[in-house]
């Protein structure tokens, strides 16, 4: 009797411990901050998720100590089988403290449902230690006046206290970056490229922005007038010629571009989607642009060209009398001879020299300060990416590759990738009105 009631015991153990050993897992729960910091300011940008892959989270408490204060933030029961929680930290603050200028700390601690440590579970405890700094960094604009066209560029050159980390032009929605002005005393002198692209409404608001480690936020208005300008609109005829030429050489060198199944339908879906992904590619690049001028003197316009398409013409695409795709030129489509030599337009480094999307064999230099050039449609490409170039280099030779009808150079310049009308830049005038006249030159 006692040798079965024994086999019976054994029998409820091992039973017991096959239905619950997942609850005796050992690996504590994962607490993330969205990102890293050591200073918080007047309006916090941070969160926490925590997490728990094996038996989920069971409390999550959160506190916040500063000088006397134990301020309680979040102290949450959950559900069990809740896997990941995301607390907006930054809002708890703000709704359940009064931060004061200091030192302080963040405590997070979490429990899982872990059979583990007498039934009360694995526990994770993070403290993050930062500084609540509440004033702002200080900006001022240097006096000038700033005439801005629509699809134009300009320069404002201001200055920032020592505590700003990051400064530049807001305009609507766009930032573009500040760099430090190069060979000046002034350790705070800043200037900034940007522009107002060409489909912005005209009354975008425009403004100097400078933030601090901490978040905290300085803001500027400067003189500025801007000028709405009229872009030509223009139907592009498609006939299966050129879409039996152009489509199937850009589906060979961009796979992630699918084909749709019908020539016209692929050609709309590269006409769209992948001149969107170029242009952000060169959005991307542009966030490496060392923050002074390579280039030297006014842009160059290919010599001996004639112009066939301008800066922001409007296109409508036209497939057997039926509108079939909308999108606009956002450069100067440029024409010489079959495989004319193409020159650099200024001094720089190329970025990027490989078949790139809807504009074929292209070339990307970049002149500093976020201003890229782009060079398409050619036939070769004469230099590597990383190379630095001089005005009037031979860099390749025009041709018909990607998007392009017939021979010819698509010219484009685009600031922080936003693209801007070349025209100021071909412009020694403009040039030293509109740029370097803002450093005394």
């Amino acid at each position: 009797m006692i040798k079965v009631l024994g086999v019976l015991f054994l029998a409820i153990i091992v039973t017991g411990a096959a239905l619950t050993y997942k609850r005796w897992e050992g690996q504590p729960p994962d607490v993330a901050f969205s990102r890293d910091f050591k200073a918080l300011g007047r309006t916090p940008d941070v969160a926490v998720t925590v997490q728990d892959a094996g038996t989920g989270l069971k409390q999550v408490t959160i506190r916040l100590k500063q000088k006397d204060q134990d301020v309680v933030l979040a102290d949450e029961t959950l559900e069990k089988g809740t896997p990941a929680k995301t607390y907006d930290v930054g809002k708890l603050i703000v709704e359940k403290h009064k931060p004061a200028d200091g030192p302080a700390s963040l405590n997070i601690s979490v429990v899982d449902h872990s059979l583990r440590s007498f039934l009360r579970g694995n526990r994770a405890d993070v403290t993050r230690e930062f500084t609540f700094d509440a004033r702002p960094p200080a900006v001022e604009v240097l006096e000038g006046q700033h005439y801005i066209n629509q699809g134009g560029s300009e320069c404002v050159v201001y200055r920032v206290s020592a505590d700003a980390e990051k400064s530049g032009v807001q305009v609507g929605s766009r930032f573009f970056p500040g760099f430090p002005v190069s060979g000046s005393p002034d350790k705070n002198l800043r200037f900034a490229l940007f522009a107002l692209q060409y489909d912005w409404p005209a009354d975008s608001p425009l403004k100097v922005v400078a933030a601090d480690a901490a978040g905290n936020e300085a803001t500027a208005g400067f003189w500025s007038k801007v000028f709405p300008k009229n872009f030509r609109s223009r139907d592009i005829p498609l006939d299966d010629k050129f879409i039996q030429k152009a489509v199937p050489e850009i589906l060979g060198h961009t796979p992630e571009i699918k084909d749709q199944g019908d020539p016209v339908k692929t050609f709309v879906e590269i006409n769209n989607n992948l001149r969107r992904k170029n242009h952000e590619t060169i959005t991307k690049l542009a966030a490496q642009s060392p923050g002074q001028f390579l280039w030297n003197g006014a842009f160059l316009q290919l010599s001996n060209s004639q112009v066939e398409s301008f800066f922001a013409d409007r296109r409508t695409y036209v497939y057997q009398g039926k509108p079939v795709d909308r999108q606009d030129h956002v450069g100067f489509d440029l024409s010489v001879v079959e495989h004319n030599p193409i020159e650099a337009a200024n001094d720089g480094k190329v970025l990027l020299a490989e078949y790139f999307g809807i504009y074929g064999n292209t070339v990307l230099i970049d002149h500093g300060a976020g201003l890229i050039s782009l060079y398409g449609h050619l036939s070769e490409i004469g230099v590597k990416p990383g190379q630095m170039v001089k005005k009037k280099e031979i860099i390749g030779k025009s041709g018909a590759t990607g998007l392009a009808a017939g021979d010819h150079l698509h010219f484009g310049l685009f600031l922080h990738g936003v693209p801007v009308n070349p025209t100021e830049w071909w412009d020694e005038k403009w040039i030293k009105d509109h740029v370097l006249s803002r450093f005394g030159k």
